[in-house]
């Protein structure tokens, strides 16, 4: 367990992270500029219509349970009971982490969402409909961050190269595929995941270089 010293130099480093993912991640202007382009919107609905062509059955009911698997339905009380837990089992600073991680995504989404504002697609097709803005996905921000979490904190108590493989394929599946079940169902251009994967990338090295640098410490 790390000392109060520790935890402080933690909770400074995150608050400067999130800091410096807000400028970073606020400097998306120019690309969302580009975004809003006719040109570059022919190209998102040019790709929502590629993938939607690919609409069958079977494959929508994969889809819709990808998207609860990373909506804040799932993600919330998910990440609280890992948290609690970890908690309970005496894990204080990796419950620390994984919740100031997913909080801080929250957070940085919705800021974005706001300064942005972008609209929802307007698709004959969707097969959902939401009415929060559309810019960056916050499926796409949350689950690059809590799985890369989730790697980050799992992957050095698995001895087996394989394990590790597996954990590492498995992740990278799951926020692809929460990704790609935003644009398959209509809630998203393409754009607004790949942004969503950028700021989620952001605050995820933000975080775990705060961690890192801690443990580095011999205060």
């Amino acid at each position: 367990m790390r000392s109060l010293r520790k935890r402080k130099l933690f909770g400074r480093l995150l608050l400067v992270g999130f800091g410096v993912a807000l400028v970073t991640t606020s400097g998306l202007v120019k690309l969302h500029d580009e975004i809003l382009k006719a040109s570059f919107e022919q190209r998102d609905q040019a790709i929502q219509s590629w993938v939607h062509g690919f609409a069958r059955p079977l494959l929508t009911e994969v889809m819709s349970g990808l998207s609860r698997i990373g909506s804040p339905f799932v993600l919330t009380p998910a990440v609280t009971l890992a948290a609690g837990l970890m908690w309970w089992w005496g894990l204080k600073d990796d419950a620390v982490l994984v919740a100031a991680a997913a909080l801080g995504g929250v957070a940085l989404d919705e800021v974005m969402k706001l300064h942005f504002k972008r609209l929802r697609p307007d698709l004959p097709w969707a097969f959902v409909h939401e009415h929060s803005f559309s810019f960056p996905s916050g499926h796409s921000v949350l689950a690059m961050v809590v799985y890369g979490v989730i790697v980050y904190k799992t992957q050095d108590k698995l001895r087996s190269k394989w394990a590790k493989a597996a954990l590492m394929v498995g992740a990278f599946l799951m926020v692809a595929g929460i990704g790609m079940s935003r644009v398959y169902l209509g809630v998203h251009y393409p754009s607004d995941v790949a942004g969503g994967y950028f700021v989620g990338a952001v605050w995820l090295v933000a975080v775990i270089g705060s961690d890192l640098w801690v443990e580095g410490q011999t205060i």
